[in-house]
């Protein structure tokens, strides 16, 4: 079986293509090429693959990963939303560009990452699953992914620990230290408020606490729901940024009880799973942050109203809402507001 393996330069996707090799699997590395500065991990993607002897292509990417990634993330913030590019980047570009370059120019038969996640039936249907190593468990950031594709999907590192993985990795792969690699690539070692100020301007603005100006802000898209410090604002006590107002510019701060929300409101929903066969879920509205017992889901037009059996704390705008059942990925959605 012909079997395509992104490998980034990174231990975790090396060691995937090493596994498919030892299983007999005819696999080909694909190298992504989405933004300036890559060069040493384009290089050492090029030595893993010798190193397994397997076929290795890159692929350039930069124009649609900067218009379709880098664009939504710089505009979410300068909307006031927190967006996570992770998420949006695999349903676009991993598992949506490469995946169907892959299948044109090689007619592979299967797609293997670095994700630490498995691929199990679940009511009938081929699902994504946490991964054995909840700590390290990806599963999240697939949420938004055409839910077609899942099986033809290989994870290697699903049942693995991630100990097991960097000892394998220094094993088989002689040059390689291991780094945890950082969340957002493109920064380049960039700070957020940095990278974001070469794109977004500052923009004097009001800071609100209860109806009335108490100071002010230099851009709301340095800022994010939940956020405590960074306005340097004596107010004598400790509050919170609960709303962030892109249209009239302005920072709302309360309580910390004003950060929790009986529901929020969705732009889209993709499901992997028929919304009819879903029993019992689960939300996480951010990375590792805890799963809400989902109490309704409300379709209006396009849009859905889910509703939290006790209130959650901290729902932001941008983010994704994934849904969960018995560890199984039902699917997700980019979240519009709280409610």
């Amino acid at each position: 079986m012909k079997v395509a393996v992104a490998i980034s330069g990174g231990i975790d996707s090396a060691v995937s293509a090493y596994i498919l090799k030892e299983r007999g699997y005819q696999i080909i590395g694909i190298t992504l090429e989405l933004f300036d500065s890559q060069k040493e991990n384009i290089n050492r993607a090029k030595e893993i693959a010798e190193k397994l002897k397997i076929e290795h292509i890159i692929l350039d990417l930069k124009d649609v990963f900067n218009e379709t990634i880098i664009s939504n993330f710089i505009n979410s913030y300068s909307e006031g939303k927190t967006p996570n590019p992770c998420a949006l980047c695999n349903k676009e570009i991993k598992f949506g560009k490469a995946l169907e370059y892959m299948i044109k120019n090689f007619n592979i038969e299967k797609f293997a990452t670095g994700h630490y996640v498995r691929i199990e039936k679940y009511k009938g249907y081929f699902l994504i699953k946490k991964a054995k190593d909840k700590g390290k468990d990806q599963s999240y950031f697939l949420a938004l992914i055409n839910s077609e594709i899942i099986p033809y999907l290989i994870f290697p590192l699903g049942e693995l620990y991630k100990e097991k993985v960097i000892e394998l990795g220094k094993k088989i792969f002689g040059f390689f230290e291991y780094e945890e690699s950082q969340d957002i690539c493109f920064l380049k070692n960039k700070s957020l408020k940095k990278f974001l100020s070469l794109y977004l301007p500052e923009k004097e603005g009001p800071v609100i606490y209860k109806d009335k100006v108490v100071g002010t802000h230099p851009g709301i898209h340095w800022f994010t729901i939940g956020q405590r410090k960074g306005l340097n604002l004596p107010l004598g006590k400790p509050l919170y940024i609960i709303k962030l107002d892109a249209k009239e510019n302005k920072i709302i701060l309360g309580e910390k009880e004003e950060l929790f929300s009986d529901g929020l409101i969705l732009e889209t929903l993709n499901s992997h799973l028929p919304l009819n066969l879903w029993d019992n879920p689960f939300a996480q509205i951010r990375y590792r942050t805890s799963l809400a017992k989902v109490k309704d889901l409300i379709k209006k037009e396009e849009k859905y109203t889910v509703l939290f059996e006790t209130p959650v704390k901290g729902v932001t705008p941008g983010q994704v809402c994934a849904f969960y059942e018995n560890d199984f990925l039902l699917g997700g959605g980019i979240i519009k507001s709280p409610i």
